[in-house]
Formats: structure tokens, C-alpha cells, sequence
């Protein structure tokens, strides 16, 4: 047995290195993948565009027409009160909260019966008659009886009119409240009444049906709570009008008993007295006071005589005021004349004479001035002590009747507060009468629904594009399942991706399913099966340049994948180019070399016989192909317990070493490498090993589990032979421009005599 070479050894431990990882998925093997499905892509993605663009403009388009409220608008006061019933409508909540009043069922069922909605077929299923379709509803083949077992209708019920009505109604409502869309605009006290209908001219009219019902019932609700707001207030004021009369009758009755006159605002008489003297004595007091410090302030200036011109009464004092400004006028002649004339002069000294007069007069006005002040102290002293006097004597009379009085101003508060109360009461009870008839909504349509011009459902650019990415995207799944569904190998460059193996050749399918693929080859030399023979002789040849390939193991990875039909095939091919060629049986446990001849049961002695013997001559445990030299030596006839020992005996590698010298080319036809181990321990015995794997057939992970047992066990693979080729699939897969096997497959024909 040969060594591999370094060569060999690197290549499998690369395979090795790939195997243990995961396979990866590049851009380049995404393509191709679409490419190898790329009528099934095309056809899938057309029928599904065709389809949905059927479907699409087969559905009923639906319009939406739009108005918008303006919630919490400011209202006209007729009169200045308070809402009877008071609401801000200019907060958020406010806004949320007639949001919730516009979905409300009560004003859906309103705008139904005003709009007579109750006939409409958009509206009432009932009023619909059964589509084209109808009959491919399950529903429609089962009775009421058997629908109602099984649940798929609920059980009858009888029902008086007036019940019959208000289902309809209900079920109505749910049509409508599922048309209906409220929506409050952001950072405003807008709402957006939208409806849709099939009929553009009907949504306009039940948007703005919608929004005059709203406001409507708004004024209603307004007229409601003022009518029995002044209901309410009519009781009380009759009520409120006994208690006045009663408490004022009261007082009056208290104050004849008790003889109690009555003053000013309703106060006591000898109340009214008393205070009225005790704020006259607290004035007098006041002017006593001020009269004696005026006085007191003029006779310190005059014992100083300083600063006398500064008293208040003297600046007030008109007379004086003349004198001063006479003397100040010759005082300034004076000292005029002084410089001209001297001190001496006889002007001078009669100027001198006539300013000394006039301080004299001053100095007496002061005095008639200080007299009076002294005067008026007198007054205010002697008007204080008189009405200190008449207090005295009003307190005496008023600490008589204080009991009585108490009780009366308990009285008066009472019938006050009854009368103020009555009087708020009707003040209430006018301005409520007064604008009764005059309520305002809290909201106004800002803008009315117009009737719409385009449909809002179906939005056919968008749902085409969306159909369109939608096909494209079901049928990129259905590639990839297919191509998870169907994972094996089509092409070298699959092998040689997935495997790290070279590919020695492609073995194509035979048409003719009347022909023997092994007879095929010898009536039909120059076919494609025949020439693909020869090409795999020739790569096995130089798989090794080194050595020359006189042993081979054919193996695969489970049965039925053509490693049989492939070894018989080779040895013919072989055989007939001149090879002195054997074949052996080694798959002791199934053979079917012999029922691929047809000769099952016919021939004797084989390889377990030689085995288990000390003959060294081969013609009685071999027999030669009918049609051609090729020499084929069945499993025998000898029961083994263990093929596996057998094939790792001394007397096995004996008999190979021995069957070198006498043949050219020795091929085994070995078991399935997943079945038993009975390949791997061939391997170890021969040149080389061919993997033969069933074109698209065999799943790629079973066939990496295969090679990975064989690489362990001997890494002298030569290469994997793709058998039973679909050569027309194999093209349209495109593989034949990338890989140059079987390139234009249609071209080559001329070449071959199929």
C-alpha cells in the first residue's frame, strides 16, 4: 500500500477544518441559489402580483370624509351669572372626555335613525342580498339545527318587536362605531369627526350629521338642567319667602314688647345716643387737645422771642404777612439810602422811625393772635366736659334695656341672613328664567365635511408595491425551502464548496430506462455515459502522478446511490481499452454485483471462500463478464459471523498484494460507509477511493458524515463521481457555464451517438 502524499494530507485537513464548521452562506451562493429557481421565483412572484392586483381593484373602495370641532368656545353672557352647570372646556380632560361623548352608542343611534341608516345594505347586513359567491360559505350547506350543535350560530330565541328592533339597532351601531374614527388634534382643543363609506356623498353626510347631532344634544342637555334648575329654585323661594316674612314679624313683635325704639340702620335708639355722643366727646377731646398745644407753641416763641415767623397761626395771619412785606421793603430803601446819604441823614432816621412802627403792630397782632388761641382752649375745654356729662347719662339709660337689646339684634341677624338668602336665591332665580331659551354649546364646527374625491381604501400605488414586495418576498421563501427540501449536491464547484473534495467526474442519467446502464456503455460507445466513463478512468489515473492507481474502493454514503452500476461500469470501460481488470464483491452483507449481471445464484466460490482457504489460484473464485475480458469475483458462498474481521485479516491484504501483480486495475465494490465500517477498513487497503453520491438526491450533511469516516480512517479519497446526472436540469441549474462540465449541453450533442 502507498503513502499519500503531504499534498493529500494538507487537502484533508482542510477538509476536516471545513467540516467542523458550519457551512456559510455568501452573497454569491445566494444568487445562485435564485438562479438554480429562477422559474419557480419568476412564476410564483407573476401569479402573486397577478393575483393580488385581481384582488386589489376587486375590492369596494371606501371614501372618508372629515369635519372638525372646535371644543370650549367662548359664549356671549346675556347676563353676568354662573353656569348652572359649570364645566372648564378648556382643559385636556375636557377635550378627552367629549371625545368619549362623540363614540358614545346614545349619539351613534341617534344620527342612525335621523340618517334612516337602518335601510342602508352598508349598514344592515339583512338588507343585502347573498353575492355571487355565496354558496362556498360552509354555513349555507348546514340547517339551523346542525349550525347551532356545532356552535357556529347561537341558539334561536323568540323575540318580541320591539326586541327584534333593538338587536337590529345594536347590530347597526356596531357598523356604524366601526366606520367612525374621533381623533383630538395635538396641542389643541380640535376634534376630527371622519367617517368611512363605500358611497363618498353618504360619508360627507353622516360626518356632518354627526357633528350637528353632537352640538344638538349639547343644547339639549343645557336646556334640560335649566329647567330644572329653576324648578329647583321656584320651591326654594317660596320656602325662603315664608322664613323672611316669619323672622321679620318676629322682630317687630320682640321690639313693641319691649318698647325698644329703633335708630338709624335699624340700631337701638339708646345705642344710636350713646355712640353718637361718645364719638362727639372723643372729637372734642381731639380739639381741646390741638387748641392747647397751638397755644402752648406761640407762648414758648414769644417768652424766646425766636423763630416767632415759623408758628403756623402766624404765617396763616394775612395782616401780618402785609407788615412783614412792608417792612421788608423800607429796610431795603434803607440800606439803599445808607450809602448815599448816611446814617444821619434826616431820611434815614425817618425810615428807621417808620420800621420800628411796623414790628410794633406785628408784636401786637401776635399777641391778639396767642389771646385767641387761649380763647378757643376755653371752648373746647368747657364742650368736653359737657358731653362727658351727657355720656354719663346715656350709659345709665342704655345699661337698662342692654338684655332686651341682645336678644333683638339676635332676632334682626336671623331675619337678615333669611332675607339675604331669599334675596340671592331670586337673584339666581331671574337670571336662570332670563336666559332659559338662550343656552350655547360648548363647541362649533370649524370646518365641514366636504365630499371626498379620492378613495381612502384601497390605496392601490401603496398595496401594489406592497403586493409586489410581498410575491417577491413568498417566493424568495418558497426558493429557499425548496432548496432546504432538496439539499444535495448538483455541481463541482457544490462538492468542492461542501466537501473540500475534487469531483472526477460526472456520470449522466441513461434516458433509455429498457438498457442496462452497464450494457448501455458497450452498445453505445460514443455516448455521454460512455465518454463520462472514460473521463472518470482517465482523473482516477491521474489522481496520483506520483504512483500509479492499480486499487480502488467505490463507496457512498447509504445504498441505492449507483456505486455498483459505477464499479461494473468502470470495469468494463477499463476492460475494453485493453486493462487486464477485476472486480470484487466486498459488500459481504448485501452484494449485488452478480444481480446487476444477472447471474445471481449462478456462480460458486467468491471472496469470502478465498478468504477462509489457502488457495492461492483465482480462476476457481472468480468468472469472466460474458460480454467483455473483465473478471468479476462475487462474495462467495462461505457464512462469515463478522465481514469486518474478515477484511482486516492478514490473508486479505495477503491475497491484494498478490492480485497487484496479475491485474491492472483492481476496483471493491465496498458497503455504504453510514451502513457499516466495512468501506473504511478497504480504504486502508487500497490505492485510492472513489465517493460516489447520487446527484440531487443525497442529503449534503450525510454526505460530509461519510467523508469525514473515510478521511479518518484512511485519507487517500481520490475524489467524488456525481452519479445519475440530469444533464437537462443540470444546464438549466446553469452550472455548465461555471464549472465547463457539460457546457451547452444542447452543442455537444453532435459529439455523442446516444
Amino acid at each position: 500500500m502507498k503513502q499519500p502524499s503531504n499534498d493529500l494530507s494538507l487537502l484533508n485537513q482542510d477538509t476536516e477544518a471545513f467540516i467542523q464548521n458550519e457551512d456559510t452562506i455568501s452573497l454569491t451562493q445566494i444568487l445562485h441559489v435564485f438562479w438554480l429557481h429562477r422559474w419557480v421565483f419568476s412564476t410564483v412572484s407573476l401569479f402573486l402580483v397577478t393575483l393580488g392586483t385581481l384582488i386589489l381593484f376587486q375590492l369596494t373602495p371606501r371614501f372618508t370624509a372629515e369635519a372638525k370641532l372646535l371644543i370650549g368656545t367662548a359664549k356671549a353672557k346675556v347676563v353676568d351669572i354662573e353656569e348652572v352647570l359649570s364645566d372648564d372646556m378648556n382643559k385636556t380632560t375636557a377635550t378627552n372626555n367629549e371625545t368619549e361623548v362623540l363614540t358614545s352608542r346614545e349619539l351613534a343611534k341617534k344620527v342612525i335613525l335621523k340618517l334612516n341608516l337602518l335601510d342602508s345594505e352598508e349598514f344592515n347586513p339583512s338588507h343585502k342580498e347573498p353575492g355571487f359567491f355565496s354558496f362556498l360559505n360552509p354555513g349555507e350547506w348546514l340547517s339551523d339545527e346542525a349550525s347551532e350543535s356545532l356552535g357556529l350560530a347561537n341558539p334561536k330565541q323568540e323575540l318580541s318587536k320591539e326586541e327584534t328592533q333593538e338587536q337590529v339597532l345594536a347590530k347597526v351601531t356596531d357598523n356604524y362605531l366601526a366606520k367612525l374614527k374621533i381623533s383630538s388634534v395635538r396641542t389643541s382643543q380640535v376634534i376630527k369627526i371622519a367617517f368611512e363609506s363605500t358611497d363618498p356623498k353618504l360619508a360627507a353626510k353622516i360626518a356632518n350629521a354627526h357633528a350637528d347631532t353632537y352640538i344638538i344634544d349639547q343644547l339639549d342637555a343645557k336646556f334640560e338642567a335649566t329647567q330644572k334648575a329653576t324648578s329647583w329654585l321656584n320651591g326654594q323661594l317660596a320656602e325662603l319667602r315664608t322664613k323672611v316674612e316669619n323672622s321679620e314679624k318676629a322682630v317687630e313683635n320682640y321690639r313693641s314688647a319691649h318698647n325698644l325704639s329703633r335708630g338709624k340702620e335699624d340700631v337701638g335708639l339708646v345705642r344710636e345716643q350713646l355712640s353718637e355722643v361718645n364719638s362727639q366727646l372723643i372729637i372734642a377731646r381731639a380739639e381741646r387737645a390741638q387748641a392747647a398745644a397751638r397755644l402752648a407753641q406761640v407762648q414758648r416763641l414769644l417768652k424766646s422771642g425766636e423763630g416767632i415767623d415759623t408758628a403756623a397761626e402766624v404765617l396763616s395771619s394775612a395782616l401780618i404777612q402785609q407788615l412783614r412785606e412792608q417792612e421788608s421793603i423800607l429796610e431795603r430803601k434803607a440800606s439803599e439810602m445808607s450809602v448815599e446819604l448816611g446814617e444821619k441823614h434826616p431820611q434815614m432816621i425817618r425810615i428807621h422811625a417808620e420800621i420800628q412802627e411796623l414790628k410794633s403792630k406785628i408784636k401786637v397782632e401776635i399777641r391778639k393772635i396767642a389771646a385767641g388761641l387761649e380763647n378757643e382752649l376755653n371752648v373746647a375745654s368747657s364742650r368736653e366736659q359737657s358731653l362727658q356729662g351727657s355720656l354719663r347719662g346715656v350709659e345709665s339709660r342704655s345699661s337698662s334695656s342692654g338684655k332686651e337689646e341682645v336678644q333683638l339684634r339676635a332676632l334682626e341677624r336671623e331675619a337678615a341672613a333669611n332675607k339675604l338668602l331669599f334675596e340671592n336665591f331670586l337673584t339666581r332665580f331671574k337670571e336662570t328664567s332670563s336666559t332659559q331659551g338662550m343656552e350655547e354649546a360648548d363647541a362649533r364646527i370649524i370646518s365641514k365635511a366636504e365630499i371626498p374625491l379620492l378613495a381612502s381604501f384601497p390605496k392601490k400605488q401603496l398595496m401594489l408595491a406592497l403586493i409586489v414586495v410581498l410575491a417577491v418576498f413568498i417566493a424568495s421563501g418558497i426558493v429557499f425551502l425548496l432548496e432546504r427540501l432538496n439539499p444535495g449536491l448538483r455541481s463541482p464547484e457544490d462538492v468542492e464548496s461542501f466537501l473540500k473534495q475534487p469531483t472526477l467526474g460526472l456520470i449522466p442519467s441513461i434516458a433509455d430506462k429498457k438498457t442496462s446502464p452497464i450494457d448501455y456503455i458497450l452498445e453505445k460507445p460514443q455516448s455521454q455515459v460512455a465518454e463520462a466513463i472514460n473521463s472518470l478512468r482517465i482523473s482516477l489515473a491521474l489522481s496520483d502522478v506520483d504512483h500509479s492507481v492499480q486499487t480502488v474502493v467505490i463507496t457512498s454514503s447509504v445504498p441505492e446511490e449507483g456505486k455498483s452500476t459505477l464499479a461494473l461500469s468502470l470495469g468494463r470501460s477499463a476492460a475494453n481499452s485493453g486493462q487486464k481488470v477485476l472486480i470484487i464483491d466486498a459488500d459481504l452483507r448485501r452484494p449485488t454485483i452478480e444481480k446487476k449481471l444477472g447471474l445471481k445464484g449462478q456462480q460458486g466460490k467468491g471472496l469470502s471462500d478465498l478468504i477462509m482457504t489457502k488457495e492461492t489460484k483465482l480462476s476457481e473464485f472468480v468468472f469472466k463478464d460474458e460480454k467483455t475480458n473483465l473478471l468479476i469475483m462475487p462474495k462467495g458462498q462461505t457464512k462469515v459471523v463478522s465481514s469486518t474481521d474478515i477484511l482486516t485479516s492478514e490473508r486479505m491484504k495477503l491475497l491484494l498484494n498478490a492480485m497487484r501483480k496479475e491485474f491492472d486495475l483492481i476496483i471493491l465494490d465496498s458497503p455504504p460507509v453510514m451502513a457499516v465500517s466495512d468501506a473504511r477498513v478497504l480504504a486502508s487497503l487500497v490505492d485510492k477511493t472513489i465517493y460516489v453520491v447520487r446527484w440531487d438526491k443525497t442529503p449534503k450533511k450525510v454526505i460530509k458524515a461519510g467523508i469525514q469516516q473515510m478521511i479518518n480512517a484512511q485519507p487517500n479519497i481520490a475524489g467524488v463521481v456525481l452519479q445519475q446526472v440530469n444533464l437537462k436540469r443540470y444546464g438549466s441549474y446553469g452550472y455548465g457555464g461555471d464549472s465547463g462540465y457539460y457546457y451547452h449541453y444542447g452543442k455537444y450533442g453532435k459529439y455523442y451517438s446516444n
